[in-house]
């Protein structure tokens, strides 16, 4: 990576934590962040409906813990098949399971109850601060636009990153719709998986580019029925035989 990308990757981790840190602060004293918590819980439960209870808990079983393992170790796995390369599968590995060791420490250290047991579906009694579906969910489809968008026009990057916020605007929903988590817990797990998908594009950046210094120089892939413009050939007496069209 580049110095400047270096600097905006650091400011960029420096302000998402420090809004983590804003986040967790007000929700540890009841301070003014968690205003909406309860209006947009009470709003959600009231437009509850036995078609929308169905389709929130199937994508949020989607986006738990288990499934989101599941899909990163295939999804990992293909990830590195299609670079012929181990780099991006450990990289998206590393960072989703980081990602989960601090959604358990940070719930630990801030012990938010959830939301009551009648406005759930189904009731969960362990600590809700961040929502770790959210957290999961962003992590691993961030990291996954992060690899496959490596060397791709700025469109279909910007496709990827609709994608992915597409997708955990859905999952954040259901856990607001099934009274899992408090607003609050939602952005936190967003704001976190933020953290932990910079850093991640940091490090597989990084190793990117160190493959591509120790590596070989990749060959010149031509359309069918054509050749390279220019192949090189093995040097003879000390020379490099170059056949040119």
């Amino acid at each position: 990576m580049s110095s400047h990308r270096r600097l905006a990757a650091a400011l960029l981790v420096a302000g998402l934590l420090t809004a983590l840190t804003g986040l967790a602060i007000g929700v540890h004293t009841h301070g003014w962040v968690t205003g909406l918590d309860a209006v947009t819980t009470s709003w959600f439960v009231a437009h509850r409906s036995a078609g929308f209870d169905v389709a929130a808990s199937a994508i949020t079983d989607l986006g738990s813990p288990a499934a989101t393992a599941i899909t990163g170790l295939i999804c990992a796995a293909l990830l590195s098949w299609r670079a012929r390369s181990v780099i991006p599968g450990v990289v998206v590995i590393g960072t989703v399971a980081a990602a989960a060791l601090a959604n358990i420490a940070l719930k630990a250290v801030v012990g938010r109850p959830r939301s009551p047991a009648e406005l759930q579906l189904p009731p969960d009694a362990d600590h809700s601060f961040p929502s770790g579906h959210v957290l999961g969910t962003a992590a691993l489809l961030g990291m996954i636009a992060v690899c496959v968008g490596v060397g791709r026009s700025r469109t279909v990057r910007a496709w990827l990153a609709g994608s992915v916020v597409a997708g955990v605007l859905v999952v954040g929903v259901t856990r607001l719709y099934l009274g899992a988590h408090w607003l609050t817990d939602v952005i936190a797990g967003a704001v976190l998986a933020g953290v932990f998908v910079t850093l991640g594009a940091a490090v597989f950046g990084a190793l990117h580019a160190r493959s591509g210094r120790d590596g070989a120089t990749p060959p010149v892939i031509a359309p069918p029925g054509e050749r390279p413009l220019m192949t090189a050939e093995p040097s003879v007496a000390g020379h490099d035989v170059v056949d040119a069209e």
